[in-house]
Protein backbone atom coordinates (compact mmCIF):
# COMPACT_ATOMS: atom_id res chain seq x y z
CA UNK A 1 0.00 0.00 0.00
CA UNK A 2 1.24 3.15 -0.97
CA UNK A 3 1.47 5.21 2.47
CA UNK A 4 1.33 8.29 0.99
CA UNK A 5 -1.94 7.96 -0.33
CA UNK A 6 -4.88 10.92 0.55
CA UNK A 7 -8.34 10.85 0.83
CA UNK A 8 -10.46 14.34 1.15
CA UNK A 9 -12.89 13.98 3.85
CA UNK A 10 -15.27 17.23 3.08
CA UNK A 11 -12.05 19.28 2.47
CA UNK A 12 -8.97 18.24 3.90
CA UNK A 13 -7.15 15.32 3.19
CA UNK A 14 -6.03 12.53 5.22
CA UNK A 15 -3.44 9.51 5.00
CA UNK A 16 -4.09 6.01 5.34
CA UNK A 17 -1.72 4.54 7.29
CA UNK A 18 -0.97 2.53 9.68
CA UNK A 19 1.54 2.75 13.21
CA UNK A 20 4.27 0.70 11.57
CA UNK A 21 4.00 2.27 7.94
CA UNK A 22 4.46 5.81 10.23
CA UNK A 23 7.58 4.88 12.02
CA UNK A 24 8.80 4.02 8.37
CA UNK A 25 8.08 7.17 6.85
CA UNK A 26 9.52 9.11 9.89
CA UNK A 27 12.91 7.01 9.18
CA UNK A 28 12.25 8.67 5.95
CA UNK A 29 12.21 12.09 7.21
CA UNK A 30 14.84 11.40 9.50
CA UNK A 31 17.54 10.80 6.80
CA UNK A 32 16.65 14.27 4.80
CA UNK A 33 17.47 16.42 7.97
CA UNK A 34 15.05 18.82 6.60
CA UNK A 35 11.97 20.26 8.60
CA UNK A 36 8.75 18.21 7.83
CA UNK A 37 4.98 18.54 9.92
CA UNK A 38 2.37 16.31 10.68
CA UNK A 39 -1.11 16.87 11.49
CA UNK A 40 -3.29 14.93 13.04
CA UNK A 41 -6.78 15.90 12.61
CA UNK A 42 -10.24 15.47 14.14
CA UNK A 43 -13.73 16.93 13.46
CA UNK A 44 -12.59 20.18 14.41
CA UNK A 45 -9.83 20.84 12.24
CA UNK A 46 -11.54 19.42 9.35
CA UNK A 47 -14.24 22.35 10.27
CA UNK A 48 -11.69 24.62 10.90
CA UNK A 49 -10.16 23.77 7.15
CA UNK A 50 -13.61 24.35 5.48
CA UNK A 51 -14.15 27.87 7.26
CA UNK A 52 -10.39 28.84 6.56
CA UNK A 53 -8.67 28.63 3.23
CA UNK A 54 -5.47 29.70 4.67
CA UNK A 55 -5.81 26.83 7.12
CA UNK A 56 -6.64 24.32 4.70
CA UNK A 57 -4.13 25.40 2.59
CA UNK A 58 -2.20 24.86 6.10
CA UNK A 59 -3.25 21.12 6.63
CA UNK A 60 -3.29 20.07 3.08
CA UNK A 61 0.56 21.09 2.40
CA UNK A 62 1.29 18.70 5.53
CA UNK A 63 3.57 15.90 4.84
CA UNK A 64 1.09 13.63 6.73
CA UNK A 65 -2.26 14.22 8.19
CA UNK A 66 -3.62 11.08 10.74
CA UNK A 67 -7.28 10.34 11.86
CA UNK A 68 -7.01 11.01 14.97
CA UNK A 69 -10.78 11.85 15.53
CA UNK A 70 -13.10 8.29 15.19
CA UNK A 71 -15.51 10.18 12.88
CA UNK A 72 -13.05 10.93 10.71
CA UNK A 73 -11.49 7.52 10.66
CA UNK A 74 -15.41 6.47 10.48
CA UNK A 75 -15.34 8.64 7.53
CA UNK A 76 -12.38 6.82 5.62
CA UNK A 77 -13.94 3.23 6.47
CA UNK A 78 -17.25 4.61 5.04
CA UNK A 79 -15.00 5.51 1.94
CA UNK A 80 -14.21 1.77 1.54
CA UNK A 81 -10.44 2.07 2.93
CA UNK A 82 -10.83 -0.90 4.77
CA UNK A 83 -7.11 -0.89 5.85
CA UNK A 84 -7.94 2.64 7.69
CA UNK A 85 -6.57 2.98 11.04
CA UNK A 86 -7.53 5.18 13.87
CA UNK A 87 -4.40 6.79 15.25
CA UNK A 88 -5.51 9.35 18.56
CA UNK A 89 -3.16 11.82 19.30
CA UNK A 90 -1.93 10.67 22.65
CA UNK A 91 -1.21 6.85 20.83
CA UNK A 92 0.72 8.55 17.99
CA UNK A 93 2.80 10.16 21.04
CA UNK A 94 2.90 7.04 22.86
CA UNK A 95 4.22 5.07 19.69
CA UNK A 96 6.71 7.71 18.42
CA UNK A 97 8.66 8.54 22.17
CA UNK A 98 8.85 4.62 22.17
CA UNK A 99 10.58 4.36 18.61
CA UNK A 100 13.10 7.50 19.81
CA UNK A 101 13.98 5.91 22.80
CA UNK A 102 14.68 2.62 20.87
CA UNK A 103 16.48 4.64 18.02
CA UNK A 104 18.07 7.13 20.62
CA UNK A 105 16.43 9.98 18.84
CA UNK A 106 16.45 13.77 20.36
CA UNK A 107 12.75 14.49 21.39
CA UNK A 108 10.88 17.62 22.18
CA UNK A 109 7.89 19.45 23.44
CA UNK A 110 6.46 22.97 22.44
CA UNK A 111 3.81 24.45 24.23
CA UNK A 112 1.81 23.54 26.72
CA UNK A 113 1.52 24.63 30.63
CA UNK A 114 4.73 24.19 32.52
CA UNK A 115 3.59 22.10 35.34
CA UNK A 116 1.38 19.98 32.85
CA UNK A 117 4.29 19.45 30.39
CA UNK A 118 6.52 18.50 32.96
CA UNK A 119 4.80 15.96 34.30
CA UNK A 120 3.74 14.63 30.78
CA UNK A 121 7.60 14.54 30.13
CA UNK A 122 8.54 12.88 33.42
CA UNK A 123 5.64 9.83 32.69
CA UNK A 124 6.97 9.48 29.27
CA UNK A 125 10.50 8.91 30.34
CA UNK A 126 9.15 6.54 32.96
CA UNK A 127 7.19 4.86 30.92
CA UNK A 128 10.07 4.28 27.72
CA UNK A 129 13.78 3.91 29.40
CA UNK A 130 16.18 5.79 27.77
CA UNK A 131 13.93 8.33 26.38
CA UNK A 132 15.89 11.73 25.77
CA UNK A 133 14.10 14.55 26.15
CA UNK A 134 16.49 17.69 25.28
CA UNK A 135 14.12 20.58 24.80
CA UNK A 136 11.29 21.44 27.04
CA UNK A 137 9.59 24.95 26.04
CA UNK A 138 6.25 26.37 27.73
CA UNK A 139 5.63 29.79 25.52
CA UNK A 140 3.90 32.78 27.01
CA UNK A 141 0.14 33.38 26.12
CA UNK A 142 0.66 36.33 23.54
CA UNK A 143 2.57 37.10 20.59
CA UNK A 144 6.36 36.43 20.77
CA UNK A 145 9.04 39.21 19.65
CA UNK A 146 10.93 38.52 16.29
CA UNK A 147 14.01 38.09 18.40
CA UNK A 148 12.35 35.51 21.05
CA UNK A 149 11.36 33.52 17.58
CA UNK A 150 14.88 33.50 16.84
CA UNK A 151 15.60 32.11 19.95
CA UNK A 152 13.16 29.21 19.94
CA UNK A 153 14.65 28.03 16.33
CA UNK A 154 17.93 28.83 17.36
CA UNK A 155 17.29 26.60 21.06
CA UNK A 156 15.67 23.73 19.00
CA UNK A 157 18.51 23.33 16.63
CA UNK A 158 20.98 23.75 18.78
CA UNK A 159 19.87 20.97 21.00
CA UNK A 160 19.15 18.96 17.74
CA UNK A 161 16.16 17.92 18.00
CA UNK A 162 14.93 15.08 15.83
CA UNK A 163 10.81 14.99 16.83
CA UNK A 164 9.28 18.11 18.51
CA UNK A 165 5.70 17.50 20.11
CA UNK A 166 3.89 21.15 19.22
CA UNK A 167 0.60 21.18 21.72
CA UNK A 168 -0.40 24.66 21.00
CA UNK A 169 -3.83 23.00 20.13
CA UNK A 170 -5.64 23.91 16.73
CA UNK A 171 -5.21 26.26 14.86
CA UNK A 172 -2.63 27.63 16.60
CA UNK A 173 -0.23 24.71 16.42
CA UNK A 174 -0.61 24.00 12.86
CA UNK A 175 -0.11 27.29 11.32
CA UNK A 176 2.85 27.41 13.79
CA UNK A 177 4.48 24.14 12.16
CA UNK A 178 3.38 25.54 8.95
CA UNK A 179 5.72 28.68 9.25
CA UNK A 180 8.87 27.22 10.97
CA UNK A 181 9.42 24.27 8.98
CA UNK A 182 11.71 25.87 6.61
CA UNK A 183 13.74 26.79 9.57
CA UNK A 184 13.84 23.59 11.61
CA UNK A 185 15.79 20.36 10.64
CA UNK A 186 13.25 18.16 12.78
CA UNK A 187 9.61 16.56 12.44
CA UNK A 188 7.18 18.61 14.06
CA UNK A 189 3.85 16.69 15.25
CA UNK A 190 1.18 18.65 16.26
CA UNK A 191 -0.31 16.99 18.99
CA UNK A 192 -2.98 18.99 20.89
CA UNK A 193 -4.41 17.77 24.28
CA UNK A 194 -2.35 14.84 24.28
CA UNK A 195 0.22 16.44 26.46
CA UNK A 196 -3.09 16.95 29.13
CA UNK A 197 -3.67 13.25 28.64
CA UNK A 198 -0.24 11.78 29.22
CA UNK A 199 0.37 14.01 32.09
CA UNK A 200 -2.92 12.53 33.45
CA UNK A 201 -3.69 16.13 34.36
CA UNK A 202 -7.22 15.19 32.08
CA UNK A 203 -8.62 11.85 32.48
CA UNK A 204 -8.38 9.53 29.70
CA UNK A 205 -11.89 8.37 28.42
CA UNK A 206 -12.79 4.36 28.70
CA UNK A 207 -11.70 2.36 25.32
CA UNK A 208 -15.58 1.75 25.00
CA UNK A 209 -16.14 5.37 24.81
CA UNK A 210 -13.76 5.84 22.31
CA UNK A 211 -14.85 3.09 20.18
CA UNK A 212 -18.74 4.59 19.85
CA UNK A 213 -16.64 7.71 19.13
CA UNK A 214 -17.77 9.92 22.36
CA UNK A 215 -14.52 11.29 23.73
CA UNK A 216 -15.28 14.45 23.12
CA UNK A 217 -18.26 14.44 25.49
CA UNK A 218 -16.07 13.93 28.01
CA UNK A 219 -14.29 16.80 27.21
CA UNK A 220 -17.21 18.72 27.17
CA UNK A 221 -18.71 17.33 30.77
CA UNK A 222 -15.18 18.25 32.18
CA UNK A 223 -15.01 22.09 30.34
CA UNK A 224 -18.87 22.52 29.53
CA UNK A 225 -18.32 26.48 29.20
CA UNK A 226 -15.22 26.09 26.99
CA UNK A 227 -16.30 23.36 24.47
CA UNK A 228 -20.27 23.22 24.15
CA UNK A 229 -20.39 25.87 21.41
CA UNK A 230 -17.20 25.03 19.89
CA UNK A 231 -18.66 21.43 19.79
CA UNK A 232 -22.25 22.25 18.89
CA UNK A 233 -20.92 24.20 15.51
CA UNK A 234 -18.35 21.95 14.37
CA UNK A 235 -19.95 18.15 15.00
CA UNK A 236 -23.08 19.70 13.39
CA UNK A 237 -21.37 21.04 10.90
CA UNK A 238 -19.22 18.11 10.24
CA UNK A 239 -22.30 16.16 9.77
CA UNK A 240 -23.97 17.94 7.36
CA UNK A 241 -20.98 18.08 5.11
CA UNK A 242 -20.02 15.16 5.55
CA UNK A 243 -23.56 13.34 4.72
CA UNK A 244 -23.61 15.40 1.14
CA UNK A 245 -19.96 14.27 0.53
CA UNK A 246 -21.15 10.55 1.22
CA UNK A 247 -24.70 10.86 -0.45
CA UNK A 248 -22.92 12.10 -3.45
CA UNK A 249 -20.23 9.00 -3.01
CA UNK A 250 -22.74 6.49 -2.91
CA UNK A 251 -25.42 7.59 -5.70
CA UNK A 252 -22.62 8.46 -8.24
Amino acid sequence: MDNYKKYKIVSFNINIISIPELIDKLKNFLQSKKGHYICISNVHQCIEAYDDYKFREIVNNADLALPDGRPIYWALKLFDFKEATHLPGYEVTKNLCNFAAKEKLNVGFYGGEIDTLNRCVLNLQNKYQGLKINYVYSPPFRDLTKEEKEKIIENINKNKIQILFVSLGCPKQEYWMAEHKIHLKCISVGIGEAVSLLSNKTKLAPKWVERIGMRWLTRLISEPKRLFWRYFYTNSKFIYLFSKQYLKYKFK
